[in-house]
């Protein structure tokens, strides 16, 4: 007979043993399964040491969830209520046009806000953005200025009321946001909204339809209220608006959504007279205007008095905005989804030039959204394509895409003019853009656009030429 010094060392070799597959098994508990019943079988281990081994892995969790459980016992219930979440994007960008030199900057943009929900139907957000606090649809900041330090604002606030058992209505059914919030419409591009645009007042949407299964699967219909600046003596200028959303799906392969909204602009001429116009009465008079925004890019027609002020914008703005997305999983049997997207835009108050439209295609792991290729997982890619003609009175300038407002067609003249054109309207846009995850939380694109001027005879400035401007975008982006 083995004396017990002999039979430790094997006892404990077969204990390890049994640590092991205990640790397999909280890995991935079929395979670990398997394995201890292996080594009991093979008579590494005895099934009474299995047996231990899985208890004490069993109390190891128990210990650890009681830990978990007994600190959030010890934080004030109210920590539940808060949800942080934020960005931060640097990108490098560039500017090249024949006979022009080069343009280069760094700019980055941070944001971080939180949502407490107070219960199932009441929640607020705030948000804090960098950027220009003058410019409603860009948060970036170019870096440079001697390490000045950067500005930081109030970027949302708002409240989401989703009233549900309170007032006998199914939960989801209706949600009212009222404050300083995202645009919240469906949107495949930037055409009418800029990403970034902070519109204010209220919004409502209803959920009329909400199905699993069928054709149409879900359907939305959202009001707008939203008020674009407050004037003391007179009506003040407000967007009043709707959309219709229809979800559908086509099993097995693919998805498609459509929407139809319709954006008016009432009183928006006293936002051109207002907000465009760097004078009350020029030339006669000089004396600056406390209510211009250099900062707002605009490219629509306006019209002026014989004294050269500003009256209004030539035309008036009522926007048709017809979107529209077919999603497939897998279309070409890669096992890689892919997609096309659509958005049109029609003034009907304008006579002419007031049609606008983008155009695109992408491919990749982005599921949806391929405009914006927003990726999750890491390893996951997406390319995209869109084509995007802008007329100058399609929509209103000053809110829409920020990243094409801005073209030069020659150098600045001995007299420091330079014809130029500031606002993503009157224009002819190609945009190539590659997504890619390298980490969690990580996504690095690279984003090419090639603008023309549509009509050089309607630009701000009448250009004399239209050379080709190429805009290059590289982003590193971190979600949280």
């Amino acid at each position: 007979m083995r004396s017990g010094r002999r039979t430790r060392p094997r006892a404990a070799c077969r204990i390890r043993l049994a640590l092991l597959a205990a640790a397999l098994l909280s890995a991935a508990s079929a395979t670990a399964r398997d394995l201890g019943d292996i080594l009991v079988e093979k008579g590494l281990i005895t099934p009474e040491e299995l047996r231990e081994a899985r208890e004490e892995e069993h109390r190891g969790h128990a210990a650890d969830e009681s830990q978990l459980a007994a600190l959030k016992a010890k934080l004030p219930a109210w920590i539940d209520m808060f949800t942080p979440f934020g960005d931060i994007r640097l990108r490098n960008e560039g500017f090249y046009q024949d006979d022009k030199t080069a343009r280069s900057r760094f700019r980055a943009r941070a944001r971080i806000g939180v949502t407490v929900a107070a219960s199932n139907e009441l929640a607020g957000t705030v948000r804090l953005a960098t950027g220009n606090a003058d410019d409603p649809i860009s948060t970036n900041q170019t870096l440079g200025d001697v390490f000045s330090r950067r500005g930081v604002n109030l970027d949302w606030a708002y409240l989401t009321l989703t009233p549900g058992e309170t007032v006998g209505l199914t939960p989801g059914w209706l949600t009212v946001t009222a404050g300083k919030f995202g645009v919240g419409a469906y949107r495949p591009s930037e055409l009418v909204w800029d990403d970034d645009i902070a519109p204010e007042g209220a919004t409502e949407t209803v959920r009329l339809v909400e199905k699993r299964t069928g054709f149409v699967r879900r359907v939305t219909l959202s009001a707008f209220q939203w008020i674009v600046d407050e004037v003391a003596d007179g009506a003040d200028p407000w967007i009043p608006g709707g959309q219709l959303v229809v979800e559908t799906a086509l099993p097995p392969w693919a998805t498609w959504t459509f929407a139809l909204a319709d954006f008016y602009f009432d009183g928006i001429d006293t936002v051109a007279r207002r907000s465009l116009d760097p004078y009350y009465d020029p030339p006669a008079d000089t004396k600056a205007n406390p209510h211009y925004n250099s900062q707002l890019a605009n490219s629509n027609a306006v019209e002026r008095d014989a004294s050269g002020r500003i009256v209004g914008y030539r035309s008036g703005f009522n926007v048709l905005d017809v979107g529209t997305a077919l999603d497939a999983a897998d279309p070409f049997g890669l096992g890689i989804p892919a997609g096309i997207f659509a958005e049109l835009a029609y003034n009907t108050e304008a006579s002419d030039r007031n049609l606008g439209f983008y155009l695109g295609a992408g491919i990749g792991r982005a599921r949806k959204d391929w405009y914006r290729n927003v990726l999750l997982d890491p390893g996951d890619w997406a390319v995209s394509y869109t084509c995007a003609r802008v007329e100058q009175d399609a929509v209103l300038s000053i809110f829409s895409f920020s990243d094409i407002n801005e073209f030069s067609s020659r150098p600045a003249q001995p007299d420091g003019a330079r014809p130029t054109q500031k606002g993503a309207t009157n224009l002819l846009v190609h945009i190539v853009r590659l997504d890619y995850a390298p980490l969690p939380h990580l996504q690095l694109t690279a984003k090419a656009y090639v603008e023309n001027v549509l009509d050089r005879s309607v630009a701000n400035v009448p250009l004399t030429q239209n050379r080709t401007l190429l805009r290059t975008q590289l982003d590193a982006m971190f979600r949280f």
